[in-house]
């Protein structure tokens, strides 16, 4: 137990510890009460005018709002426009439901909001997509209210506010001409209004009109909540009204009858007036050119043409006289007609095309853009023109959206300047058929691109221009490519120098692969001409040793024990106190064990093939001799029609043989030993496999030429020397088997030297 005495240091420690951290308790304490002091809670923003007011990064921080006003539009979901004396502002419920912000029981009353209902508002302020907004939490519905007074938009000043998207969220009034429709979705209509100065949209409820096509020309009045387009950066890109409400749209102006539409020639669609320019449509006429139903025609009358923008299914033809009435258009930087109404009048003949080139058509309106003058004659936008080119190719179109077929033209000597010439519709007819190369004549519908100035990039003049063919009739072959085209000469070569580069690397490898063959040839022969040579001379010195040894120590010992037996003889007497000769015949019994061991020996040594003898001959006089005296069972299986070999073959062949039954009888004790000698199914191979029941035993535990044994280490080196295998599979109680395998070679009887000797007689 640790001292905790009044007087001990412990005590004292302990003491000190526990006071120092109550003072930084306390301090801290005192820290975190005058933070708090000094930084209280942000008190709820009340004002839609102060959440708009602030910085993004503000509104980001969820500070908290609590508002009371107005709704004036009902969005998709949950979603509202609220707005109070000070602005309006978008109500993000449906995100705020996402986020778990709004309860399931209050989803049912956000549910009933609808224009007109004065409510009170908690939630936290919202980054939002362009400008801030509210996430809501909860609501209060105070009752009902009249929209609040839209504000006019009037003056310039109004209209770059509103077109801006300074009013975005606000009630505002505008007066528009409106200029086109479509379907957005099944419950509302989009409106497309030009109000001069300026082009914007309007999304209104079907409840709000019926037939937005009686609105079509006709000026309005227009009440509704300003909104904004933005892009994924929050970046403002239009100004659009939005309304549920069928009084907030009134006609001031009924659009005139088709009748009642002014005309104008093709020339005058977008003339110099003092005053603006008209929002209302126009009407021309002239004669067709070209037409694709559903989507534009070209009119043309005396030297001025026009496109006109339609969806109207017509089926005109070139040479038809129409009227079309439609708004004036210059989003292509040329004055064109959209949202037309086509009215057939009459046929004529078609406008003849005119010869000249496009360099000429560029030149013309760079000229006149420069000098800031009309082109002269014509600039030829929508002119009917015909020119010389030379085909590059043809390419098919791959969607609806492009055309049916892209012809890839270039003039001569015009910097390489490419050209497109565009077929829209209508059968492809010889088209696929051309040959790039091929010089062509070709007519179709000038279509210019305009860029900006190398020089001025504000200014934007004619820099490309493109063709629409009416036809396949349009194309036509003044001459046709030479066979020998720069692309088949390419091609031709390319695969003449493919070819010799196969071949070359082909005769790389080819030689390559016989200086490797040579190679491993010269040294397999080089290996079985050793082979065969160290075994003659092996043959040859054991045969020596084995005639030294029957001839000179076997003979002795021979005559050792015929001197043995006369003094056995001798010894017949008996001996003093009757004592037998035990050491003579104990003497005698080792002498004829030396000598059979010694004649054994002297056999082995001469052992060898053939002589007269076939392999499976030989392996049997193997086999006998080596089982003389034994109990164990040697079977001998081979082919009948087993193949002649080369002596040096069959020599080593039977020396592992021979070896290999020797160690099963000597070490494993086995009750039978199989030799099997095979042909194998490919015809250059022989297999010889001994395999016994003996003992066996753990490979890698075997004695080794370290101990002085050097059965193994001679079988597997007689087989690598003939390019062979020699494999050894056994277990402790499962017996030995010893395989081994040697491939025949052609010049295998060349390296043989001369037929081996016969053994000597064993005695």
């Amino acid at each position: 137990m640790p001292d905790l005495k009044p007087n001990s240091r412990s005590f004292r420690h302990r003491i000190a510890h526990g006071s120092a951290r109550w003072v930084v308790c306390v301090a801290a304490s005192l820290l975190v009460t005058r933070t708090v002091a000094e930084e209280p809670a942000p008190a709820p923003l009340t004002r839609i005018a102060d959440v708009l007011a602030l910085p993004k990064n503000r509104a980001a921080l969820a500070l908290p709002v609590r508002v009371r006003g107005v709704v004036t539009y009902r969005a998709g979901g949950i979603d509202f426009i609220l707005q109070d004396d000070t602005g309006g502002i978008y109500v993000n419920a449906n995100a705020a439901f996402t986020a778990h912000r709004v309860s399931d029981d209050d989803l049912t009353l956000f549910r009933t909001v609808t224009e007109g209902f004065e409510i009170e508002l908690e939630g936290h302020t919202n980054q939002g997509g362009y400008a801030p907004n509210i996430f809501p939490h909860t609501l209060r519905l105070l009752g009902t209210k009249p929209l609040p007074a839209p504000v006019p938009v009037i003056t310039r000043s109004d209209w770059t506010r509103f077109l801006k998207g300074a009013e975005c969220s606000r009630r505002v009034e505008v007066r528009a001409v409106v200029q086109g429709f479509q379907s957005y979705y099944d419950e509302k209509w989009t409106l497309f209004l030009n109000a001069n100065p300026g082009f914007f949209i309007a999304q209104i409820d079907r409840a709000v009109c019926a037939d937005p096509a009686l609105l079509v020309d006709a000026e309005i009045l227009l009440r509704g909540s300003a909104s904004s387009h933005f892009n994924t950066r929050g970046e403002f890109t239009m100004t659009y009204l939005r309304t549920n409400e069928p009084g907030d749209l009134v006609i001031e102006k009924p659009a005139p009858p088709i009748e009642k539409v002014p005309w104008v020639s093709l020339e005058d669609l977008q003339p110099f007036h003092p005053a603006p320019p008209v929002s209302h449509r126009v009407r021309v006429h002239g004669t067709v050119v070209f037409s694709l139903p559903e989507s534009f025609l070209y009119l043309q009358d005396g030297l001025n043409a026009v496109r006109v923008e339609t969806n109207s299914a017509l089926v005109l033809n070139p040479g038809d006289r129409i009227e079309a009435i439609g708004f004036v258009d210059m989003t292509r930087e040329i004055g064109m007609l959209r949202d037309a109404t086509i009215l057939k009048i009459g046929s004529g003949v078609p406008p003849a095309a005119i010869d000249i080139t496009p360099e000429e058509i560029i030149a013309i309106n760079q000229l006149a853009n420069s000098k800031g003058q009309m082109a002269r004659p014509h600039d030829f936008d929508g002119h009917l023109v015909r020119f010389r080119a030379r085909l590059l190719a043809v390419q098919a179109g791959v969607s609806p959206r492009q055309p049916q077929h892209r012809l890839l033209l270039e003039r001569p000597g015009n910097n390489g300047t490419v050209l497109q010439a565009n077929l829209l519709s209508g059968p492809a007819g010889n088209l696929d058929a051309l040959r790039p190369g091929s010089e062509i004549e070709v007519t179709g519908l000038v279509q210019l691109a305009y860029g900006p100035h190398k020089e001025s990039s504000f200014r934007r003049w004619p820099t490309q221009m493109d063709l629409i063919l009416r036809g396949a009739q349009d194309v036509s072959v003044i001459q046709a490519p030479s066979w020998w085209t720069a692309r088949r000469l390419a091609g031709l070569l390319g695969v003449v120098a493919l070819l010799l580069a196969a071949v070359i690397f082909w005769s790389l490898q080819l030689k390559r692969q016989v200086h490797r063959k040579t190679r491993l040839l010269a040294k397999e022969m080089s290996a079985r001409r050793d082979a065969a040579v160290e075994f003659q001379a092996t043959l040859r010195e054991r045969n020596l040793l084995a005639a030294n040894l029957h001839d000179t120590l076997l003979q002795t010992m021979g005559g050792l024990g015929f001197q043995l037996e006369a003094c056995e003889a001798e010894a017949e007497t008996p001996a003093p106190h009757g004592k037998p000769p035990v050491h003579l015949a104990f003497a005698r019994r080792m002498l004829d064990h030396a000598v059979d061991e010694l004649r054994n020996s002297v056999w082995t040594l001469r052992s060898m093939p053939l002589d007269g003898m076939s392999i499976p001959e030989a392996l049997t006089m193997i086999a006998s001799r080596l089982g003389t005296g034994r109990e164990t069972q040697i079977e001998i299986k081979t082919d009948p029609d087993f193949p002649r070999v080369p002596d040096f073959i069959a020599g080593n062949l039977l020396l592992v043989a021979q070896e290999a039954l020797h160690n099963a009888l000597k070490h494993a004790a086995p009750r039978t030993v199989t030799l099997e000698l095979r042909s194998l199914p490919h015809p250059d191979r022989i297999s010889l496999t001994v395999r016994d029941d003996g003992s066996g035993f753990n490979p890698g535990t075997q004695q080794t030429a370290a101990d002085g044994h050097f059965g193994l280490l001679g079988m597997r080196e007689r087989m690598d020397r003939l390019s062979g295998s020699f494999h050894i599979q056994s277990a402790p109680g499962q017996g030995t088997t010893v395989h081994a395998e040697i491939p025949l070679r052609s010049y295998d009887e060349d390296l043989t030297d001369r037929p081996i000797d016969e053994p000597p007689p064993a005695g």
